[in-house]
């Protein structure tokens, strides 16, 4: 058995909007560009698809994730990529980024512990950008079902939005000789607005970027932090 993350790295290349997601990068590096910035801390850096952009413009920065899969991914792209915990690094950057619903992994308490360790680590004057699903995008983008038939593995992706949390079901049957192996794995997001992240923590919300990258319906925000 694999743990959630490691299974979602699996699942991943099968759902795809990677075309959507470069639509996201780009908007990053846009706001990132208005900064003066030389080194950047990536949190939760995936398969590294926004790192190796950030790399390429940024050579000293740094992606880590806490799934060993999703690091190995990104690191055969020859990223440097760790898998490690944020709490766990003693070098300051001059911007740490969450990108991808980072945020939205995070009860309030692992919340509040992660802004914490982004305070930490930011050089002064420094900026940290992450971004969160709107109402809207939990509840018309994200959830609902998806079921992947391929000719050796079955997946089927079931979300649920309910009382301010994303409920997801994943479930991977992958062929093994005559047999097929099952993984099954539940994923929690939960629902936060711009307000609630700006109350738990100490760094100061610049600004609050609406983002459409489903439509043409508000479906994420980028915040913008700095600390002074």
């Amino acid at each position: 058995m694999i743990d959630s993350l490691d299974l979602y790295a699996v699942i991943e290349p099968y759902i795809g909007f990677y075309d959507e997601y470069e639509k996201l990068y780009r908007r990053y590096l846009k706001e990132l560009e208005r900064f003066e910035i030389e080194s950047i801390l990536d949190v939760g850096c995936g398969n590294g698809n926004f790192l190796l952009h950030l790399q390429k413009r940024y050579p000293d920065t740094l992606g880590i994730d806490l799934s060993p899969k999703m690091v190995e991914i990104a690191k055969n792209k020859g990223l440097n990529a760790k898998n490690v915990d944020i709490k766990t690094l003693s070098t300051s950057y001059d911007a740490v980024v969450a990108v991808g619903d980072v945020l939205n992994y995070m009860d309030r308490e692992s919340l509040r512990a992660f802004f914490a360790q982004v305070e930490r680590v930011l050089k002064q004057d420094g900026v940290f950008l992450a971004d969160i699903n709107t109402l809207y995008g939990f509840s018309e983008v994200t959830a609902g079902s998806m079921v992947i038939d391929e000719e050796d593995r079955f997946i089927s992706i079931d979300a649920e939005f309910d009382g301010g949390r994303l409920v997801t079901e994943l479930v991977l049957f992958e062929k093994n000789g005559e047999l097929y192996k099952k993984d099954k794995k539940q994923i929690i997001q939960y629902y936060y607005d711009s307000e609630d992240i700006e109350n738990m923590t100490k760094l100061k919300l610049m600004e609050s970027l609406p983002v459409k990258m489903f439509g043409e319906e508000t479906d994420k925000t980028i915040l913008i932090f700095r600390k002074v």
